[in-house]
């Protein structure tokens, strides 16, 4: 048996002894499902003959039998606590993947859980800080502020500098609960994916360890210290754009000390009061710089955690949760926007193809794809003008049209899709005649304009030759070894007949990539033995190397973008 397998094996057992453990809170949860009226999966996960009586089998269907299986799973969600309440709500930023139907209903999730004892608070500060609250605060306040499942917030002022604070403190015994839920979400994957094979396509189990990934930095505060502090650096020269001061003296991995926003929320601000047009403003660039140049985004806007300050200054909150997108990924968020603009619908065919996820079940003819695409995209615009048109209704057809075609789009991008969707909406309950293609132009102008800049191509094309150098340098042994074991029997090539035009492509295509990764080498190289050549000088460098180098980086860029292409 090879390591795969085995490790399967082990993983499989050491998440059923970790169920075995925690009966009672799968027990607990598997009531809930029949509750809610899920017996069928239940029974078929075969979990009622380990877990369950039969006399609780009999509540299946009884209960809500009139709702909706997607607000059935919206309750069922709900009640079984914060850390299925988080699923839920990761879930809903998943549109490529689930119909629209259940995203609308888990996008309304909310906590509803009663507040804690004020003396839980101080005892979880105690614990923490190793002081009493009136050591650390003055006026803290005994009503919380906000109170969720996982934290509740208050109200208090800095000791002895009178500064306005909120101390987010988390919940006592937080931590085992989400350690056994998230086993017990393992677990039930895994046999998701056993018994109704068709699941395999959004993958239950990788859906669970992303998500573990997820929920593990959001109960651990430091988290968002970290995030509150970088994107305090990434904004300090953007005016109209803000983000509180964190603590980091009065916070640890379960208190969290940060300066107090008063505001009101985007939605709710009008004029004359609020500058509505300028904060709008302010907010959609603030979202493009987090997007396009810093590759670091709040992961979770909506209009509650936007608000706006007296002098219209936009402030973010609650930022736990946040995206990062390599400086691939935001090239290819910028072309697709581009693209977009230009009505250029292969392009946008094309980068839609080259940013999402394949697997077994996905649609193998490209051209079926990209006619699709274009179908769509006439239709976008083949009416009204650019302000009737919505960027939203534009991605959520293209996450449609992956989910078709069952590709899989990642969880970087769909929480940017999101982001953006989310300031649209708001853009035009505020103003409705916002045309975000736009207002987003001459942001992505200037994006376009700095990637191209002669630094910025010199960078490329050296990371590019490197790659390509390093891809070369292990080609011999590669090639040695794969010889090796066709000759000693270990390796066997079987080519199906209705495979040999997938496989002449290929072929073709690594042929084409290798032309351009060379030449892009031969760029290079010429152009730092020109570095001694004549006496104009273009940014520093003599012209004839400077051509040279912005050659060989466009090829570069190329080369990138070929081996991307699936």
């Amino acid at each position: 048996m090879s390591p795969t397998p085995l490790r399967r094996v082990y993983e499989n057992v050491r998440a059923g002894q970790t169920v075995l453990r925690d009966v009672a809170r799968l027990r607990e949860i598997v009531t809930v499902l029949l509750r809610h009226g899920f017996g069928a999966v239940v029974q078929e996960l075969q979990l009622q003959d380990r877990w369950i009586t039969n006399t609780l089998l009999e509540l299946r269907g009884q209960a809500e039998a009139h709702l909706p299986i997607e607000r059935r799973l919206l309750l069922a969600l709900q009640e079984l606590g914060p850390t299925f309440i988080k699923l839920g709500q990761m879930l809903s930023t998943r549109p490529d993947l689930f119909p629209p139907a259940l995203i609308e209903e888990l996008q309304s999730l909310q906590d509803n859980v009663p507040p804690l004892p004020i003396e839980a608070v101080r005892e979880v500060i105690r614990a923490e800080l190793r002081a009493d609250v009136d050591t650390l605060f003055d006026d803290f306040a005994v009503t919380p502020l906000a109170t969720a499942s996982m934290a509740q917030v208050h109200s208090a002022r800095l000791k002895g500098t009178g500064l306005e604070v909120v101390v987010k403190v988390q919940r006592p015994h937080l931590e085992p609960q989400v350690a056994a839920d998230l086993e017990i979400m393992s677990f039930l994957a895994r046999a998701l994916e056993t018994h109704f094979p068709e699941t395999r396509m959004f993958s239950p189990a990788g859906m669970v360890a992303e998500f573990e990934k997820a929920i593990l930095k959001e109960i651990d505060f430091r988290n968002e210290l970290d995030n509150l502090e970088r994107f305090r650096r990434n904004f300090a020269d953007t005016p109209g754009v803000y983000f509180p001061e964190p603590y980091r003296e009065r916070s640890t991995a379960r208190v969290l000390t940060m300066e107090r926003i008063i505001g009101t929320k985007i939605s709710q601000i009008a004029t004359p009061a609020f500058d509505v047009e300028g904060v709008l403003r302010s907010a959609l660039n603030a979202v493009l710089q987090m997007i396009y140049s810093d590759g670091f985004f709040h992961g979770d806007v909506h209009p509650g955690n936007l608000l706006i300050r007296a002098d219209n200054t936009v402030c973010f909150i609650d930022v736990g949760l946040c995206g990062r997108l390599s400086p691939r990924q935001r090239d290819h968020l910028t072309d697709l926007l581009v693209a977009t603009v230009r009505h250029d619908w292969p392009a946008v065919a094309r980068l839609f193809w080259n940013m999402t996820e394949h697997g077994k079940d996905s649609t193998r003819d490209y051209r079926t794809f990209e006619a699709d695409v274009t179908e769509h995209a006439e239709r976008w615009f083949g009416s009204g003008t650019v302000a009737d048109i919505e960027f939203s209704a534009i991605l959520k057809d293209l996450i449609g049209l992956a989910l078709r075609h069952r590709i899989r789009m990642p969880p970087d991008y769909t929480m940017t899709f999101k982001a953006v969707i989310t300031m649209e909406g708001v853009g035009k309950q505020l103003r409705p005649d916002m045309d975000l293609l736009a207002e987003a132009q001459p942001y992505v102008t200037r994006v376009v304009a700095e990637r191209y800049h002669p630094q910025r191509l010199l960078e490329t094309g050296y990371s590019t030759i490197r790659e390509l150098a390093d891809t070369l340098g292990t080609l011999p042994e590669t090639l040695r070894v794969i010889l090796e074991d066709l000759r000693a029997g270990r390796a066997l090539v079987n080519i199906e007949s209705r495979q040999l035009d997938s496989l002449r492509q290929t072929y073709a295509h690594t042929q084409h990539r290798t032309v351009i990764g060379a030449l892009a080498g031969v760029c290079a190289v010429c152009g730092t033995l020109a570095l001694g050549f004549g006496s104009y000088t273009i940014f520093g460098l003599p012209v004839v190397s400077f051509w040279f180098y912005v050659i060989g980086a466009l090829l570069g860029a190329r080369y990138a973008t070929l081996g991307q292409r699936r």
